[in-house]
């Protein structure tokens, strides 16, 4: 529950049943009782009738706005799919795919560097010749 709920549905209590009484608001905390650097708080008589009647009626339309919200969101949530697994290569069909045999990698030998060709060495590439 939020502060300003809190503060709101305290202030509602306090003014309900204390109409005769006086209410002081210390900080955050609406009580019956004086405190240090506490302001007093007029309260005017109880509620009326059509005052509770349009205070559930406007609690009542809220309750069926976050309903339909929380419907919303589920029905949207349930439309989402997770991203699956891609690849960044072009798409083959998978008939295709299972179609063709597999190969199999042709291991390399890496050649070893000696010690002494430890050094980088630059070099140009060789030029294309035109044939134009």
């Amino acid at each position: 529950m939020s502060l300003r709920a809190l503060i709101t549905v305290l202030a509602a209590l306090a003014a309900g049943h204390a109409a005769a009484e006086n209410v002081y608001r210390c900080g955050n905390v609406y009580t019956s009782v004086p405190c240090v650097n506490g302001r007093l708080i007029e309260t005017h008589g109880a509620t009326t009738a059509a005052q509770r009647a349009e205070a559930a009626r406007v609690a009542a339309h809220e309750r069926r706005l976050a309903e339909d919200m929380a419907r919303d969101r589920r029905r949207s949530e349930a439309e989402l799919h997770p991203a699956a697994a891609t690849s960044l290569g072009p798409a083959k069909p998978p008939a295709a795919a299972a179609s063709t045999p597999a190969r199999t990698k042709k291991k390399t030998r890496r050649k070893t560097r000696s010690i002494e060709s430890d050094d980088f060495i630059a070099r140009v590439p060789k030029a294309k010749s035109a044939t134009n």
